[in-house]
């Protein structure tokens, strides 16, 4: 994601499994961005159809944004006992009763029915732009070339009341994230900001 929002092809995550496979490599995805459904899918390597050995969750996993984080091993690999496994983002009691409610979402239709609508929205408001973009899912990543028009965009957005951050090569990309949850008349309005700042 910080790299520019490059979703990895999924045939290269085949590839790599395979290879990892075939030499007793572990492979382990960090999904702590690019999980719990930003990509659409509640993996972001989903598509590709690989199981990795270690995925690492965090971020969008808290809810409400609060500090926590899960490691998932492969059950042959986990040799670890209870609370072996800690880190500065372990997560405290009121972060897991939010982890749990965000995780209880995926089983809500109705979620999952509007997330797939306003990850499509979000892909077609990149189709119309006239300027490179990567899209998967809830993340989209506006190339504009150039880090001073990258900062004067962000600036004009943020004067509106958007809020984006830049990523990638000298920090040129435009990175969009809105909430899973957004309200779709908050997305188009956030959206047309953006175009609007872009113009």
């Amino acid at each position: 994601m910080d790299g520019g929002i490059y979703p990895a092809p999924d045939e290269w995550l085949r590839a790599l499994r395979a290879a990892t496979a075939a030499r007793g490599i572990l492979l382990v995805c960090d999904e702590i961005q690019a999980g719990c459904g930003r990509t659409g899918d509640f993996f972001g390597f989903t598509r590709s159809g690989i199981t990795p050995d270690l995925v690492t969750l965090s971020k969008s996993l808290g809810g409400a944004g609060l500090p926590i984080s899960v490691l998932l091993v492969r059950p042959e690999l986990d040799v670890w006992a209870p609370g072996e496994h800690t880190g500065t983002f372990r997560g405290n009691q009121l972060a897991f009763v939010a982890g749990a409610a965000a995780l209880r979402l995926w089983s809500d239709p109705a979620f999952r029915a509007d997330l797939a609508a306003r990850s499509a929205r979000l892909a077609a408001f990149a189709a119309e732009l006239d300027q490179p973009t990567r899209v998967r899912g809830m993340a989209l990543g506006v190339d504009t070339g150039d880090a001073r028009r990258a900062e004067e965009v962000q600036a004009a957005c943020f004067a509106d009341g958007l809020v984006l951050e830049t990523c990638g090569r000298a920090d040129a990309v435009l990175k969009v994230t809105p909430p899973l949850t957004i309200a779709a008349d908050e997305l188009d309005r956030g959206l047309t900001v953006l175009a609007k700042a872009l113009r």
